[in-house]
Formats: structure tokens, C-alpha cells, sequence
């Protein structure tokens, strides 16, 4: 248990993070179990019991999500209440401790639970098909590379969904159940309750899971759909590593490309030649990837795409302004200075050191961007191999 012991919050912030295995053949399953697991407890058997119980506890608490990392899928049930010591209430540790064990451990697993889930699945599914920008997303990321962890929807799929029974919902549940549990409290509590998270937690290390996008021959697909505005995504491979000596390099040159407040092409693709709604890039972490996202009319891809290119060279040769760098590096200055009044950034930023066994202050963490060179990240820009584009456009009728 990892236990980030400060009184600056008025709050407690509780974690419990479970690492397993992330495949296509059970994400589905996973999915439709968090929604179950939401719904209801053996205790607080209606969502009007439940919400009756959280308020009772002083507004407590329960969120849950499911983040890939890398060959790993991460169920995290999350927990938030008043700091006990602020609290009158004799019975408010029991009720919190009493919440968790059923949060945590007692999931109501019906057939009336089973088909309310898969029907808000296929609801959140079906929206995101109408979406064109989260389309374009799923599609690079499927021809990326259809053997890597990197092509399996988060977030599940209709196909898997039409065939999932409550038999494999509570298979997946079994093996949840089974597989370790790391706790992080972050925020001031009683030795009473430490003492129950810690007795919950399994105390043992994690283990990292990940495979490098390889390099491969680009695919490209153009989808027609009856929309306004064309998407287009695509996804690079980096070659580079969590854990290698480049990833920070790879983080400024992410960055600089399309995250950062100043970066080369919103200035170049959508300030100067104004030929984009929407343009940035983000890190896929574990996965040695960047996405890169954009929204056009459909006449104007090709020169888009060509300026994208542009924009990789100019990393690739040092050909921009130092600002660029200077005021990315600053960015994620702040970020790291500003997470440490933020209890949620303070815990990921603890789960990531346990996952990838390392221990960095955030002064290291700092002196790390600050060293990266334009050197350093044209030696990445090097590695930068185009994976996969994937344009969701206009009908032709519709130009």
C-alpha cells in the first residue's frame, strides 16, 4: 500500500488499482462489468440505497474507470470522503470502511443488473460510432497494427457485445477477484482505517506489461459518413519507451508538434495557412506511440497532410525556434509543480513509479525535461515511423 500522507485536503482520496490482462476477447466483459459494479451492492441493492448510503457517509464518494497500459488493462475503483478527524460522527470510519468492503468486494451480479449494463454499453457505443472524431481515433488505432494491444477498444465493441452472456460477466468478475490489489490513500486518516486498507491491499510489486508499436508500411482508409466535417487520425510509432533515456525527448516533441500552447502546427496549419478546424498530438505512453488528430474539409487533406509531414521534418532538423522548446519545457514544469496540490495527480504519479519499479522527486522530474536538447529530439524524430492514417469524411455529395 502506498499511503501519500498529507493534511493540505479537506478530503481523502483512497485508490484501488488492479492490473489484468488486456484482451480483445474479454475487454467487453470488463466493461459491462464496471457498469454492474456501479449499480448496486448486496447492501445497497438499488441505485436509491446507494446513493442514500454515500450521502449518509457526509457526500462520499465512488468512481470507477479503466485505463490500458500497454499490454494491461487497470480497473480503478476510487473512493472520496471527508477526512475522518473532521467528523463527529462515531460510526463514520464503519461507514466508510462498511462502503468500501462493498464497493470493493460484494458487486450484485443479476440478469436485471446484466441487461440494464449491456444496454448502457450499447448506448455509449452506439454514440461513439456517430462520432467522427472518436471513429477516425478507433480506426488508426486498428490498422496501426492489428496484432498489437494498441488496435483493442477500450471501451469494448458492439460486435462482442450482441453475443456477451452474465456467464462471462461473472468469469471476467472471478478473475478480477483474483488478481492483486493495490491501494493508495492520499490525504490524513485514522490509524483504524489505515490499518483496514492496508489488511485489503496484497502487497506485492507490480508487474509491467508492454509492447513497442512496431514499425510497419502505412495503411491508409478514407470512411464516407453524412457529416460536416472530415477527421483525420493518425498514429505514429516511436520506438521509444516509458522507461528509456528518450522518453522525455519524446514527450517535448510530442508536445511541441501539437500540444503544447505554442506549437508548430496549430501555428503552421491552422493560424498561417488556416486549412484546419482542430489540430493537436498526444502521447500513447506505453505504447511508443502519438496520435495525431485533425479536423478538415475534405478538399483540403491532402495539403494538410503534407504540411503534417512538414512539420516532422522541421523536428527532425532543428528547424524551429528555440521558444518552441523553451516554453514546452516550461509547460510541463508547471504541470509537475501544479500536481502536487492535486491528490489524484499525486497518486498516479506514485502508482506510475510503483509500475515501472523507479522512485524520481519531482525536482528529478523537472531536471529531466530540462536537460532534453533539439539534438535529443531529432534522434527521436529519426525513429518516427507513420503507422497508420485513418480519414472519416464528407460524403462527396456533401462538397
Amino acid at each position: 500500500m502506498n499511503y501519500i500522507q498529507t493534511q493540505k485536503f479537506s478530503d481523502v482520496y483512497v485508490s484501488c488499482k488492479t492490473m489484468m490482462p488486456f484482451n480483445r476477447n474479454t475487454i467487453t466483459a470488463l466493461n459491462v462489468l464496471v457498469y454492474m459494479m456501479k449499480a448496486k451492492t448486496e447492501k445497497m441493492d438499488s441505485k436509491q440505497k446507494l446513493a442514500s448510503t454515500l450521502n449518509l457517509a457526509y457526500g462520499t464518494k465512488i468512481s470507477y474507470g479503466l485505463t490500458s497500459f500497454g499490454d494491461l488493462i487497470q480497473v480503478d475503483v476510487r473512493f472520496q470522503f471527508v477526512r475522518p478527524d473532521w467528523i463527529e460522527d462515531e460510526n463514520y470510519v464503519n461507514k466508510i470502511k462498511d462502503i468500501m468492503d462493498q464497493a470493493l468486494f460484494h458487486s450484485v451480479l443479476d440478469e436485471e443488473n446484466f441487461k440494464e449494463s449491456v444496454y448502457l454499453l450499447k448506448n455509449r457505443l452506439l454514440a461513439q460510432m456517430d462520432d467522427p472524431a472518436n471513429l477516425s481515433c478507433m480506426y488508426a488505432f486498428e490498422m496501426a497494427h492489428d496484432k498489437h494491444s494498441i488496435s483493442i477498444p477500450v471501451q469494448g465493441s458492439l460486435k462482442d457485445l450482441e453475443t456477451l452472456t452474465l456467464k462471462d460477466v461473472k468469469q471476467i468478475y472471478t478473475l478480477y477477484m483474483d488478481m492483486a490489489k493495490h491501494f493508495y490513500i492520499c490525504g490524513y486518516v485514522d490509524q483504524e482505517l489505515y490499518d483496514f486498507i492496508d489488511s485489503l491491499d496484497s502487497h506485492c510489486p507490480f508487474i509491467s506489461e508492454r509492447t513497442l508499436l512496431p514499425k510497419v508500411e502505412t495503411s491508409y482508409k478514407t470512411f464516407e459518413k453524412d457529416i460536416s466535417q472530415t477527421c483525420i487520425s493518425q498514429v505514429y510509432s516511436t520506438s521509444v519507451d516509458i522507461s528509456s533515456a528518450d522518453y522525455e525527448a519524446e514527450l517535448l516533441l510530442c508536445s511541441i508538434l501539437g500540444q503544447s500552447q505554442k506549437n508548430l502546427m496549430f501555428d503552421e496549419i491552422r493560424e498561417k495557412n488556416s486549412l484546419c478546424y482542430s489540430i493537436s498530438s498526444s502521447i500513447i505512453r506505453f505504447d511508443g506511440a502519438i496520435l495525431i488528430h485533425t479536423g478538415v474539409n475534405r478538399k483540403d487533406v491532402t495539403k494538410v497532410l503534407n504540411l503534417i509531414e512538414t512539420q516532422m521534418d522541421r523536428l527532425l532538423n532543428m528547424d524551429y525556434d528555440d521558444a518552441y522548446l523553451e516554453i514546452a519545457k516550461m509547460g510541463f514544469k508547471d504541470r509537475l509543480v501544479g500536481g502536487l496540490d492535486q491528490a489524484l495527480s499525486l497518486i498516479a504519479q506514485a502508482f506510475l513509479d510503483d509500475l515501472l519499479h523507479r522512485k524520481l522527486t519531482t525536482e528529478q522530474r523537472i531536471e529531466r525535461i530540462m536537460k532534453v536538447t533539439k539534438e535529443d529530439i531529432s534522434r527521436v524524430a529519426l525513429q518516427m515511423n507513420l503507422a497508420s492514417v485513418a480519414i472519416v469524411a464528407e460524403n462527396e455529395n456533401e462538397l
